[in-house]
């Protein structure tokens, strides 16, 4: 895996290499006719309230750019290509999202181009501003002031709501719906993702109350174990699967404003955990976290109650950031996945 992509899935600071030609996303912006998408005539101009301000948007967004995770999914859902969006390689992923790409292929649209980072780290803001964007979607994303700024020069932009990659998923949902002026259809699209989780569920009734702890996998060296908070949307949507977040989990929540906490391995005996879920870059990664002396004696590894995502980096990126198009793509296999892993005696 590249460094690019190192970063991706360890600061949550997405970023892109590689180009398309500007007339990939003629049909962007063109809710397409077998999605039933209307627009509501007073539905601008919209304001919405980020955490650095608030964003005016006029009338409806024909060319929008997507910063971070999460917005693309909902603006082809609605019928909107984007045109610029971020790169997501990695493992078996390769540039664009499976669901996301199926979905402009569904529409006759073409691949937006990807964005791309300079030297320095930064967004290339030239290939932005030649995307000529009527708005640019960072509604889940890592960015900071300085990069809102630079990105508000270009058009107007609409960041996160509080926290980085932490807003809930209706929210982010609504929020796209509202801003392209399709809040009936984005809430269909949630009642639809929702019955799907459920029907999970149901498939897996042995889910229910199990207490579980999501993390990832522990690094040459380390003597901490790093375990995904609630405000973590992989966490989210595991309880939403029928299990129950660990009460370490849940105190920690009041101790940081991150979207994981660090627990000392000499201490992980006391996370209280019957099912651990994680994640690694290889196989060499998930042997080295089972097989530490003091994670190999917490009760779901000694167990053998726990599963990492690694085989299948695609389920990896579905549940990192579960989407109105990602989770009735996915949701099925996921909850499979997990249940191949869970040991209940």
């Amino acid at each position: 895996m590249s460094s690019h992509s190192r970063r991706l899935l360890t600061s949550l600071a997405l970023v892109a290499t590689a180009a398309l030609a500007l007339t990939a996303c003629a049909v962007s912006g063109t809710p397409a006719a077998d999605e039933g998408a209307t627009e509501s005539s007073d539905a601008y101009p919209v304001t919405i309230e980020h955490v650095f301000g608030e964003t005016e948007i006029t009338e409806k967004p024909e060319r929008i750019v997507t910063i971070g995770w999460y917005a693309q999914d909902v603006a082809a859902a609605l019928g909107v290509v984007p045109v610029g969006v971020e790169d997501f390689s990695w493992g078996t992923v390769d540039t664009y999202l499976p669901w996301f790409a199926d979905k402009v292929d569904e529409l006759g649209g073409e691949l937006p181009e990807v964005l791309s980072l300079t030297d320095s780290g930064d967004y290339d803001y030239e290939q932005i501003l030649a995307l000529d964007p009527d708005v640019i979607l960072a509604v889940h994303s890592g960015i900071d002031e300085k990069t809102y700024d630079r990105l508000a020069e270009i058009a107007p932009t609409v960041a996160y709501a509080d926290k980085v990659w932490s807003s809930e998923r209706e929210d982010l949902t609504l929020k796209v719906g509202r801003i392209l002026g399709q809040e009936e259809e984005t809430q269909a699209l949630l009642d639809e993702s929702d019955a799907a989780i459920a029907a999970a569920a149901a498939d897996h009734p042995e889910f229910a109350g199990v207490v579980f702890t999501y993390g990832w996998f522990l690094p040459e060296a380390q003597t901490s174990a790093d375990l995904y908070l609630q405000r973590d949307p992989r966490v989210r949507l595991t309880e939403e699967l029928g299990f129950v977040s660990s009460p370490q989990v849940v105190g920690a929540a009041d101790s940081t404003e991150d979207f994981t906490f660090a627990v000392s391995l000499e201490e992980l005996a006391d996370v209280e955990s019957q099912f651990h879920i994680g994640w690694g870059n290889s196989p060499e990664d998930v042997t080295r976290t089972v097989e530490n002396p003091l994670v190999s004696r917490w009760a779901p590894i000694a167990n053998g109650s726990y599963y990492f995502f690694l085989d299948n980096s695609t389920l990896s990126w579905a549940t990192t950031a579960p989407s109105v198009l990602s989770i009735p793509a996915t949701i099925d296999e996921i909850a499979d996945e997990l249940a191949s892993g869970l040991k209940t005696n």
